[in-house]
């Protein structure tokens, strides 16, 4: 129904409520450092903290600001204000290190995506 609503024109949505064993939690997307695939859906990361929300990475990367998430990697997303440097690693790999020393990879797959950042706004409207 998210992406549904996104494609009719909706906004993105800035929070998701995320199931915490008998409660529920609103976790604002801002905070969200990176979101990883898990058996039954995704695992949103936050700080020391992470939490389960049912989705597939597909419905919630089309959910996603494409300004602020970056798809790193078939089973991750990330949120690039917690990047801290990007690192040339093996066979088209990059590693990506956030900003708290977790370190992600990026994907040769994925690696195209960086593109929209390596230019700047002025440039970008030619």
């Amino acid at each position: 129904r998210l992406v549904a609503h996104l494609r009719e024109g909706g906004r993105r949505p800035e929070w998701l409520l995320v199931k915490t064993g008998e409660r529920s939690r609103f976790v604002r997307l801002r905070d969200v450092d990176f979101v990883e695939a898990a058996r039954n859906g995704v695992t949103l990361h936050l700080g020391g903290e992470s939490y389960p929300f049912r989705s597939t990475m597909n419905a919630l990367e089309d959910s996603l600001d494409p300004e602020r998430f970056l798809r790193i990697h078939r089973s991750t997303i990330v949120n690039v204000e917690r990047v801290k440097e990007l690192e040339s690693w093996f066979n088209g790999e990059y590693r990506v290190i956030l900003k708290d020393g977790r370190i992600l990879t990026l994907s040769p797959t994925y690696r195209a995506s960086l593109a929209r950042f390596r230019s700047l706004p002025a440039e970008r409207e030619r």
